[in-house]
């Protein structure tokens, strides 16, 4: 009996630094939903269905794993089979939501890549009739340093002969990028904003998916070890 206590204790004890861990990753993940939100508000005006997207799916997942983790803790302390069967559902479910949104983002890529890059240059079109649009590009093209979508000759089919608009500039100052000799890469950025932007994405998907995966490990874990939990629990009281 004495060992079946500590056996209970132990996964018990395990169990609940699983789910102390859930809770942090949920509020991680909230967070970086909020900080993609907030990094690129800019990126949001030119390509607003892609990048709202992605942070109201990292937030709202986050926020499920924080509400799992809280029920998991509530299961666990008050020895509840049905809570911790609950619970032991909401983690399969859980985790295959998680797998299916991996999967699909993965073998989507590409076609989020292609949207991005029409939705740019759908919007570079509008760049001297909008002021919104407007400032938004101006502020992405110098925080990302590029220029267009995929290069700088994008805007030569908006603007009056070989120009681009001054955010482009290496060196911003009035006028700078109203004519593009061939000597370009000496005077304004040369490559579009759609790479650039990838390359940030595809960095901050590196993390996010390294937390996915270490997330989902200790999924499988809580889950082994909710059933050894149940397990010990429906032994005692078969003996009671």
């Amino acid at each position: 009996m004495k060992k079946e206590t500590s056996k209970l204790l132990w996964i018990k004890s395990s169990l609940l630094a699983l789910a102390f861990i859930f809770g942090l990753s949920g509020v991680g993940l909230v967070c970086v939903g909020g900080s993609v939100a907030l990094e690129l508000v800019d990126v949001a005006v030119v390509v607003r269905e892609v990048t709202s997207h992605a942070a109201v799916v990292l937030a709202i997942i986050g926020g499920i794993v924080f509400l799992m983790s809280v029920f998991g803790c509530i299961a666990v302390i008050g020895e509840n089979n049905s809570m911790i069967k609950g619970f032991t559902v909401i983690m399969c479910i859980t985790f295959t939501v998680e797998i299916g949104v991996g999967l699909f983002a993965y073998f989507h890529r590409g076609l989020v890549h292609s949207n991005m890059v029409n939705l740019y240059l759908k919007t570079l079109r509008r760049y001297s009739t909008e002021r919104r649009i407007k400032i938004s590009v101006d502020r992405l093209q110098k925080k990302f340093e590029c220029c267009g979508a995929m290069d700088y000759t994008d805007w030569f089919n908006t603007t009056v002969g070989k120009a681009v608009p001054d955010s482009c500039c290496i060196k911003e100052k009035p006028q700078c990028g109203s004519v593009v000799q061939s000597h370009a890469k000496d005077n304004i950025h040369v490559q579009g904003c759609i790479k650039k932007m990838d390359s940030w994405i595809w960095n901050h998907n590196f993390i996010i998916g390294g937390v996915g995966i270490g997330l989902g490990i200790a999924q499988v874990i809580a889950m082994i070890f909710s059933c050894l939990l149940l397990r010990i629990l429906l032994t005692d009281y078969e003996e009671l």
